[in-house]
């Protein structure tokens, strides 16, 4: 089992002097060396365990940034549990959780700052650090090496959220086991190493940011850029002509919307992977990047199997699967039908250590042999050239949508909602549409309502990935039909 102590002290000889990661400050990027970084990591835990944290849980709330990532680090390896939450959490969100994992502390980013002081009136007892604080700390804290978290190894010292907001997340316990569990297969797929780049806009908070973004960065040596924007990838992308580049369905089909069969052209002139993970990609939209001499390696993962799974090899011309299962996992389909087709388990060093506080939740999640039931449907079939299994998806078991950014959707959940709001509706179907939320609704009886501004309101309270973006009425059964 690696050790990421070892990793970072070996690693850290190495590249002490060498700029690691890049944040954009007045429209230009300014690099933080390797042995810069980590001192500030230390420095900033030295701080929090004066503080008496300890074996506690802190919450990191903020856009991506040098110092979030910082305190991420700081906070799992070296202080307790780091809890890193999605940057479009509410206040209700966030004191549900304080309460949820008993979090001692919560370190956040300036831009949250209003957010933070109603969280406060909530939460008296809990600490809260603005980020911009780190400068200061990082000053005056005395240098020195400090000890990893004992029991770091097995020991929970993550914990993320499963996607959605219309029902309670999971919370999800990671291992510093589980989080390096990827090592070896990401290294025999794609050798990366210190002379690559990396261009990162994928949200810290997630796995795939997160642990092959940002923690297998340490690991590998691979230079980080921020991402200064939703709205500035293309011209970033040239800017910083990476060597890797990891997005989601939604990101690949707007450059190639924009790029055409230019698109190699959209990731500069040095590009070497592009991974694509967080939902499955139209297997036409694959296939015209792979014909355009671009290795883009399909990947499936989830947040309890700390984003470790299967990975496509580069050169592979498929445009079905989702990659070859990492060969140090056990992977068996429950159930299988005729054609192979069943409920995709795994067993291995990556499985997660359950979900906080939810005992009954976490036992249904395994069988009896401690097989990790995913939920979602799919087979089997070996992959001849490289060796293993090639995965492929069918479904969802309990019918959850994913949309083109990667996040989760229960249709159930969203269909109660719009019901809730209107006795007259018999019926809601939640879909998807070009990736995107969309609503049929059935009425019990024709009703003249302003029904743009229903589906407003109901937007209003749904995360954004959940937002309806489209709808049709079917005002009663043998009438005209669905309506927009």
């Amino acid at each position: 089992m690696y050790r990421l102590e070892e990793l970072l002290t070996t690693n850290c000889a190495k590249w002490q002097d060498r700029e690691y990661v890049f944040e954009k400050a007045d429209g230009v990027y300014r690099g933080v060396t390797f042995g810069r970084f980590l001192e500030n990591v230390r420095k900033l835990a030295s701080y929090l365990l004066e503080r008496g944290l300890a074996g506690k849980a802190a919450l990191i709330y903020g856009d991506n940034s040098i110092r979030l990532m910082t305190a991420d680090l700081a906070v799992l390896h070296y202080v307790g549990i780091s809890v890193c939450v999605p940057k479009d959490w509410r206040v209700k969100d966030l004191v549900r959780t304080v309460g949820q994992i008993g979090a001692s502390c919560i370190l956040y980013g300036e831009e949250k700052a209003e957010v933070i002081a109603e969280v406060r009136e909530q939460c008296p007892g809990v600490m809260c650090l603005c980020m911009t604080e780190f400068d200061r700390i990082c000053e005056k804290a005395p240098q020195g090496k400090l000890p990893p978290v004992p029991g770091n190894g097995t020991g929970c010292c993550k914990i993320v959220f499963s996607s959605g907001t219309t029902s309670r997340p999971k919370a999800v316990m990671l291992s510093e086991k589980n989080l390096l569990a990827g090592i070896d297969s990401l290294r025999r797929r794609c050798p990366v190493g210190e002379s690559d780049v990396d261009y990162l806009f994928l949200p810290l908070s997630h796995t795939y940011g997160g642990i092959y973004n940002f923690l297998y960065s340490l690991v590998f040596g691979f230079r980080l850029y921020l991402s200064s924007g939703a709205d500035r990838i293309a011209e970033e992308l040239l800017e910083v002509n990476p060597t890797i580049f990891c997005g989601v369905p939604l990101i690949y089909r707007r450059l190639y919307e924009q790029w055409g069969g230019n698109i190699a052209d959209a990731f500069g002139t040095r590009i070497r992977y592009l991974f694509c993970g967080g939902a499955m990609m139209e297997e036409e939209l694959r296939r015209a990047y792979k014909e355009r001499g671009l290795d883009l390696l399909e990947a499936y993962a989830l947040s309890e199997t700390a984003s470790t799974f299967s990975i496509q090899y580069p050169g592979d011309r498929e445009t079905q699967s989702v990659g070859t299962v990492a060969e140090e996992l056990e992977v068996k389909i429950l159930d299988p039908d005729e054609g192979g087709v069943g409920e995709i388990a795994v067993r291995g060093d990556n499985v997660f250590l359950g979900y906080a506080g939810e005992p009954k939740r976490t036992e249904e999640a395994f069988t009896a042999d401690g097989f990790f039931r995913t939920g979602d449907l799919g087979y089997l079939r070996a992959d001849e050239e490289h060796g293993g299994s090639r995965l492929y998806l069918v479904g969802r078991r309990d019918r959850m949508l994913v949309g083109e950014n990667g996040e989760n959707l229960e249709p159930a959940l969203l269909e109660r909602l719009i019901c809730g709001k209107n006795t007259n509706i018999s019926r809601a179907q939640v879909y998807l549409e070009g990736g995107k939320p969309a609503c049929k609704l059935s009425l019990k009886r024709p009703e003249q309502r302003d029904w743009e501004r229903f589906f407003a309101e109901i937007n209003a309270e749904l995360g954004r990935h959940e937002k309806i973006q489209s709808f049709e009425i079917e005002e009663s059964p043998g009438d005209e039909g669905w309506k927009r």
